[in-house]
């Protein structure tokens, strides 16, 4: 099982050159009439519980094959927090694990339990979780080998990976504000014990000010009304002192200008 194991992961190793497209569109398989799907959450969150990539891989050809995937995440996160679990429909599945920098591989200890023919599919699936804080982008490249180890298609899927806000701890209070704070502690027992009281804080002028200016704002509406109403009436009074003055003067203009003669002399 070792030997073959090894000689899966140097297949592994040859065929590390992948497709570049990002996606879950199905790449062209290494073997005509062959192709693999991968689906992944878009967004994996730290910490979070794990999520499920799944492979699906389908077959052109009359001869059916058995399947042994290969799981291949290559991830900006650092490959310590990666959790996978390989599972299948009665439980989980054994793997084995390598690193590589920021690569690790998930190999199949066994065959895939299902049978790969014409119209009729192979799915493998992943368990996948990440325990944070770190965060980043993920590839996720899933690869369909035979039981002769060769490589009949692989596709990947990318995914985003956020990492754990961690909140800023809340600062500390300085040795000067402590003693500050003693001196007033201090001072307010000293209040207690009879010392004098301190002197009265003298009023603001600006105090005062602002209150004269709030009392002739105040006084400033009323004003203006009376001295409105005195200029009407003012202005009314010289309109009918004006109109009495004409009807003097066409008065005077009226009386009779006749000659009168001179009284008889006795």
């Amino acid at each position: 099982m070792r030997h073959r194991i090894t000689a899966l992961a140097g297949a592994v190793v040859a065929g590390a050159v992948l497709s570049t497209s990002f996606g879950a569109t199905p790449a062209v398989a290494d073997v005509p009439g062959f192709s693999v799907r991968v689906t992944a959450p878009d967004t994996f969150t730290a910490a979070r519980p794990a999520e499920t990539v799944t492979a699906v891989v389908t077959s052109e050809s009359r001869r059916c094959r058995k399947v042994r995937w290969v799981l291949v995440v290559r991830s900006e996160v650092d490959p310590g927090q990666l959790r996978v679990t390989r599972v299948e429909e009665d439980g989980e599945f054994d793997t084995s694990v390598s690193r590589d920098g920021d690569t690790t591989t998930i190999i199949d200890e066994a065959l895939d339990p299902g049978t790969l023919c014409r119209g009729r599919t192979v799915t493998g699936r992943w368990q996948i979780s990440f325990d944070g804080p770190d965060g980043g982008d993920a590839r996720f490249e899933a690869q369909a080998f035979d039981e002769r180890e060769t490589l009949l298609s692989t596709t990947g899927v990318s995914s985003t990976v956020r990492g754990q806000r961690v909140a800023s701890p809340s600062p500390e209070p300085s040795e000067t504000q402590g003693d500050d704070e003693d001196e007033d502690a201090a001072g307010g027992a000293g209040d207690d014990t009879g010392n004098a009281a301190a002197p009265p804080i003298a009023p603001d002028p600006g105090d005062a000010e602002t209150a004269l200016v709030s009392q002739d704002t105040s006084l400033l509406g009323p004003g203006l009304v009376v001295g409105g109403i005195c200029v009407f009436l003012g202005v009314l009074l010289l309109i009918r002192l004006r109109a009495r003055s004409r009807e003097v003067r066409v008065e005077e203009q009226a009386l009779p200008t006749g000659f009168y003669g001179m009284p008889p002399r006795r």
